[in-house]
């Protein structure tokens, strides 16, 4: 039992250091990277590699980092350590030829990186939103609006505190902070609002908008921006969620009909409404109320499915999520296991599947009973509890081992025969067979997956060589007894020993091992 609990606990280390780790290659690009800033140790012999680099000085976030290191000449071809600065998009990026390296030029590209702190000077103009990612590791900057902004398209929201999507110049002569000459402006960025209404001055008319993640003012002493409410759009994005591993808010009534979408099911995108994926995931009711949630590290994949009324979506790799418990769910895996460590000590749980679980190489063995080493959504699928196309939740129970299990084919699965096991599990609590099967069931018998059968055989073999080895010896043993009983010597033959017992079979080795 001992070696069972050091065995999941080495399991479950392993898999929190192969998760959070970051392994970069010579074809890592800064698109894949949530920071703003960020280290990187580059391997050696980038520069062989034919992976194209756009850019000089400033490249596209989707070209190499290491090589676009060499070609800057951060570093050599012997690898090492760089610094990574996410910058916004340029207009243009010229090619040129560089340590060995030659760059492609290219067109407008909406993101960039460099391996200095230094904001391209790019120009201000009327439309520049507070978005604009110049601005995002800053939370106060001073900037110079050009002149003419009044008669600018730029739309705005907000008065007086201003939707982070508002052109920020626009804002400045509708707040009073600028008139229409331009000139210079400080602005301070501001948590996300509820909502913010449409108000006319300075003969610009600002538009009402909901909810944003962020926004910003042109006064540093604005009271109670940091304050609840909450709206039902609220994101984990929100820029007062910035610091702390957890936090708790309370939700407003009503959000089950927010048509704000959600991405996930246990773990969330950060851009997904809180309260709407709390409502989802069943900790909150269309009551509101409070909740705590949990930000996780980004998941390569988002599973899109409908509970409590409220229906996902599916997402592949996002870089931030969060959820309402410490330990975000693993992403749904087809081969996943009711061994798995995840689930030691429970008696039952729910589990994720993800569509098109029928097509994976996962064994399953049983009908409604099953071995606990089969998948569980492939088991779920030929249960008939959910289908191969949505996937869904599955609720798991636990169950003793069995002395056997039936092979059958349902639901386009062929479940196999095997013999006794340690453990199973089943998708009702009495082992019931309730589940809308869509075929008709019929038994595989000749199917048989039961990796004891070998082992029995090795002991029988053993076992009669021994009996047919007693045999010879006892009739050996016969005629010298009659002739000791008639001579007068007293021949002392040692007695004969028989085998000793074997030991019963352990049915569950496999398991242990």
């Amino acid at each position: 039992m001992l070696l069972k609990v050091f065995a999941v606990l080495l399991m479950t280390c392993i898999s929190s250091v192969m998760t959070f780790a970051i392994v970069y290659t010579c074809e890592t690009n800064a698109r894949q990277q949530y920071e703003m800033f960020f280290p990187v140790l580059c391997p050696k012999g980038c520069a062989s590699h034919t992976y194209t680099i756009w850019g000089n000085g400033t490249y596209t976030h989707d070209s190499p980092i290491c090589r676009a290191a060499i070609h800057d000449g951060r570093i050599t071809d012997e690898g090492g350590a760089v610094m990574v600065y996410k910058q916004p998009g340029q207009m243009s990026y010229v090619g040129t030829e560089r340590n060995s390296i030659t760059s492609s030029s290219y067109g407008y590209w909406r993101g960039s990186f460099s391996f200095t702190p230094n904001i391209p000077d790019t120009p201000i103009t009327c439309e520049t939103p507070a978005l604009d990612k110049r601005f995002v590791l800053l939370n106060t900057y001073e900037i110079t609006c050009p002149s003419g902004c009044v008669s600018s398209s730029a739309e705005i929201s907000g008065d007086v505190i201003y939707a982070h999507d508002s052109a920020i110049c626009v804002a400045a002569i509708h707040d009073g902070a600028l008139t229409n000459d331009g000139g210079k402006v400080t602005v301070y960025k501001q948590p996300g609002q509820p909502f913010y209404v449409n108000v006319t001055r300075n003969s610009i008319n600002s538009t009402t908008s909901s909810y944003t993640r962020s926004s910003f003012s042109f006064r540093s002493d604005l009271p109670d921006v940091n304050d609840p409410p909450f709206a039902c759009g609220i994101t984990a994005h929100d820029t007062r969620f910035g610091t702390q591993a957890s936090y708790n808010i309370t939700c407003p009534k009503g959000c089950l009909n927010d048509d704000r979408t959600i991405w996930g099911s246990g773990s969330y995108t950060h851009d997904s409404s809180i309260c709407r994926a709390a409502i989802h995931d069943g900790v909150l009711t269309d009551d509101g109320g409070p909740i705590t949630f949990y930000r996780q590290i980004g998941q390569p994949s988002h599973i899109g499915i409908e509970r409590n009324s409220i229906s996902s979506s599916a997402y592949g790799y996002w870089r931030s999520c969060f959820s309402f418990t410490p330990k975000a769910q693993d992403p749904p895996d087809c081969t996943t296991t009711a061994e798995d460590p995840k689930f030691f000590d429970a008696s039952q749980y729910e589990f994720a599947c993800s569509p098109g679980c029928a097509n994976s190489t996962a064994d399953i063995s049983g009908t409604v009973v099953y071995t606990s080493n089969s998948s569980i959504c492939k088991a779920g699928i030929h249960d008939g509890r959910i289908t191969d196309a949505d996937g869904g939740w599955v609720k798991v129970f636990v169950q003793p081992g069995q002395q056997s299990y039936n092979g059958t084919d349902r639901n386009s699965l062929t479940s196999l025969q095997h013999g006794p096991f340690l453990s199973s599990f089943s998708f009702t609590k009495n082992m019931t067979d309730d589940g809308d099967h869509s075929t008709v069931t019929t038994e595989k018998p000749e199917k048989v997956k039961n990796n004891d059968d070998g082992l029995y055989a090795l002991l029988i073999i053993p076992i009669v060589l021994l009996l047919i080895l007693a045999l010879f010896v006892c009739r050996k043993y016969e005629p010298l007894q009659k002739f000791t009983s008639n001579s007068s010597t007293n021949l002392n033959f040692p007695p004969i020993t028989t085998p000793a017992a074997m030991e019963e079979k352990n049915n569950y080795q496999v398991l242990d091992n």
